[in-house]
């Protein structure tokens, strides 16, 4: 049950209401941001909130069960805070966020908390942007323990894999860049095709260091699942190997096989539905 405010209960009970949606995030890096659907800066407990971002949330329904309580936030890609390049990049993602109302007439009156919880999906359109607002109960949606499989489910270097992942770094500066934004060139890398597939490279802007996951590497060329948000060329960068999980590659490029998780050999549930027939 939601509590509120003794004086903004009493306006909420009025027969007018001058309310203004707020959301307060904490980027990746650190900063924190605000932003409300009023058309005049707010600034409530030391933070500015700004209306540049016109963002419209939409309706929030809260459920008595463990469903998730899910909610979708459309803005302009207006605000100098909100760019395209940086949503791309992944500062939004997994930003925690809290969206509660005000009385923009009354401060002092205090908050209607609405919603807490993380942005997940970032849809970017010509001029507008489209972020889904996990709630609280998404954590209760999330796997717990683990289930068998053929391939390892440690990440290369973890502390389940324990493999030093010092010998399978390195350190260069990129050549070029594609016009696409998912390849990068370094000519003076001489490892085998599909080394660092399903690794990571590691770009250094002059805003910080963004890392990305690649998905494919042949001939000194990088592809990456996500586009570079922006002109990689000439800048350092730092790569890891990669895994495919599978036992051959922990064997023969790890030499990690006893530290393995996984379970090449386990017959599947094929064999264990099968009726009884002869040999």
């Amino acid at each position: 049950m939601k509590t509120f405010p003794i004086a903004l209960q009493a306006h909420l009970d009025g027969s007018g209401t001058t309310l203004a949606t707020c959301m307060r995030i904490v980027r990746r890096d650190g900063t924190v941001y605000g932003f409300t659907n009023h058309d005049r800066r707010l600034l409530i407990d030391g933070l500015d909130y700004y209306p540049e971002a016109s963002f419209n949330p939409t309706d929030i329904a809260s459920r008595s069960n463990l469903d998730t309580d899910n909610v979708e936030l459309e803005g302009l890609l207006s605000s100098a805070n909100i760019t395209e390049d940086d949503i791309r990049a992944g500062y939004w993602n997994a930003a925690p966020y809290r969206l509660f109302q005000v009385n923009w007439k009354d401060l002092t009156q205090g908050q209607k908390k609405d919603r807490a919880g993380r942005l997940a999906q970032i849809i970017v359109n010509r001029s507008t942007f489209v972020a889904e607002l996990l709630g609280v109960m998404e954590a209760y949606t999330s796997s717990v323990g683990e289930f068998t499989s053929p391939d390892c489910r440690a990440n290369l270097g973890d502390e389940r894999c324990k493999v030093d992942l010092t010998p399978f770094t390195f350190a260069s500066t990129i050549d070029t860049a594609s016009n696409t934004r998912y390849a990068v060139t370094d000519a003076a890398r001489g490892e085998a095709d599909d080394f660092f597939t399903n690794g990571t490279i590691t770009i250094t802007f002059a805003g910080g260091d963004l890392a990305f996951d690649v998905k494919s590497f042949s001939g000194g060329t990088f592809v990456v699942k996500q586009p570079i948000p922006f002109d990689a060329t000439g800048l350092p960068y730092v790569a890891v190997a990669g895994c495919d999980k599978k036992r051959e590659t922990c064997r023969d490029r790890f030499s990690n096989i006893a530290n393995m998780r996984a379970e090449p050999w386990l017959r599947g549930q094929d064999v264990a539905v099968q009726v009884a027939r002869h040999q």
